[in-house]
């Protein structure tokens, strides 16, 4: 029998708890269901790579994940990437910032971002109860279930081995804390069959495992799941900080190959802070270039709401959004 608790995800996004109505109390076995949050938490992730030895970070560089060993940001800013699911358009694959611009969610933008493996073998997130069965007791001996996510992380902060043990907590951790994280408490065994094919992890196509894991979060309206690094990180990267002062931050981000490397939190805070449009959205600063619309197709920016009256069906609202 696998020995997960959770074989489909199926408590991922439970509904909330529901309370005794004469007492106000959450029923029994409720517990659990006390908050439905995304468990990404790359806050953690930084305090184990700061205590990770040369030979640890030189076994996830094995493993093609050396780009994360170099992450900058200790935090996520929740509310942009509540932002960023609102406004996602599942049918282009892309994050519609209003009067704008589009910012695609593809294996490229996964790539630039996070410099994980972007190989030809799809990633085999998926139940396999022999594999998990084979495995369970070499990464968590004399456990009869799996272990919470944070446990994990005491496991491997606890580690001074990098073999393929090392290897295998390391990146479950990343598949539960980072790339694919929900909002359960414990690692998917969906990992397991991952795990069971070290060798071949760095060719595995990660880039596309993120992309398609929150695209169909998203297209399921489920904004709980999936890569909240990816979504803060590609955003902030994306916008043109020409008019800020980094004064009292560091300094703005240094050239880049991977974002990942580049960004501080207080950095994407002072970027996100003069972004902010309401206390829910954001969008007043411009994207760069490249992701910008050209307004030299309506004839300039004065003259695009009047080619909207113009193109648009008289059912469309005046501002474009139909």
């Amino acid at each position: 029998m696998a020995r997960g608790d959770h074989q489909n995800d199926d408590d991922d996004f439970m509904d909330p708890p529901q309370r005794n109505r004469a007492t106000g109390r959450r029923k029994e076995g409720d517990e659990r269901k006390k908050r439905i949050r995304n468990r990404a938490s790359q806050e953690r992730l930084t305090v184990l790579i700061n205590k990770f030895i040369n030979d640890q970070k030189g076994a996830a560089a094995e493993m093609g994940m050396q780009a994360l060993m170099d992450v900058r940001c200790t935090n996520l800013v929740s509310p942009v990437c509540d932002w960023l699911s609102e406004i996602y358009e599942p049918a282009s694959r892309e994050f519609v910032i209003p009067g704008y611009g589009r910012l695609p969610l593809n294996e490229e933008s996964v790539f630039c971002t996070l410099g994980v493996p972007r190989g030809h073998i799809k990633v085999p997130y998926e139940v396999n109860n022999e594999i998990e069965e084979a495995l369970f007791a070499r990464l968590f001996p004399g456990l009869e279930s799996m272990p919470n996510t944070s446990a994990l992380a005491d496991s491997l902060q606890a580690m001074t081995t990098h073999g393929d043990v090392f290897k295998m907590k390391l990146l479950m951790y990343l598949i539960s804390a980072v790339f694919a994280p929900t909002t359960s408490l414990r690692p998917s065994n969906k990992c397991f069959p991952i795990l069971a094919n070290l060798k071949n992890v760095k060719n595995m196509n990660w880039c596309r495992f993120i992309a398609d894991f929150l695209h169909d979060a998203f297209a399921n309206k489920m904004y709980q799941k999936g890569c909240q690094l990816h979504l803060m990180l590609m955003y902030v990267d994306c916008l043109d900080l020409s008019t800020l002062d980094f004064t009292g931050v560091g300094g703005p981000p240094p050239m880049h190959k991977f974002v990942v490397s580049a960004w501080t939190i207080n950095a994407v805070k002072a970027v996100l802070a003069a972004d902010r449009a309401t206390d829910t959205t954001y969008g007043k600063l411009q994207l760069m270039a490249k992701h910008a619309i050209d307004y030299s197709v309506f004839g300039g920016p004065q003259n695009f709401g009047k080619w909207m009256d113009v193109h648009s069906a008289p059912s469309c609202p005046s501002e474009g959004t139909c």
